[in-house]
């Protein structure tokens, strides 16, 4: 809620961000709950995993599962996913978030989205 409003100014007219306001409004209180429960067990295990570098296939793995999880709330993309990795460093919010983790896990993310993204797009 606190920031909904820069939300909507930055991504209101993407079909991402629609997509993602249709999803909330069929949400409880518990499935948002669950989510936070889910992605703070999943940031445990991506902590425990992101010794083995970005690239490794152990954390590439990792990296698939964060990319369909966003399939939550809207339908990425690999342009998004890029986007949304320079967000991870870039803001000062995202990176503090992930650094609340493990110091350097913001940018761990950071690279391992962008391999994510470039071996996606190699395959294409």
């Amino acid at each position: 809620k606190r920031y909904a409003a820069e939300v909507k100014e930055r991504w209101g007219n993407t079909d991402a961000y629609k997509q993602s306001q249709e999803r909330l409004k069929k949400m409880s209180k518990s499935d948002i709950e669950k989510i936070k429960k889910d992605g703070d067990a999943f940031m445990k295990i991506v902590v425990a995993t992101m010794h083995h570098g970005a690239t490794s296939p152990e954390f590439q793995a990792l990296i698939a599962e964060h990319y369909n999880a966003l399939r939550t709330w809207y339908e990425p993309n690999l342009e998004l996913y890029r986007g949304l990795a320079n967000m991870y460093i870039d803001d000062p919010r995202f990176r503090a978030y992930y650094e609340k983790y493990a110091p350097g896990l913001a940018q761990v993310m950071h690279d391992a989205m962008i391999a994510y993204c470039d071996n996606k797009e190699k395959k294409k």
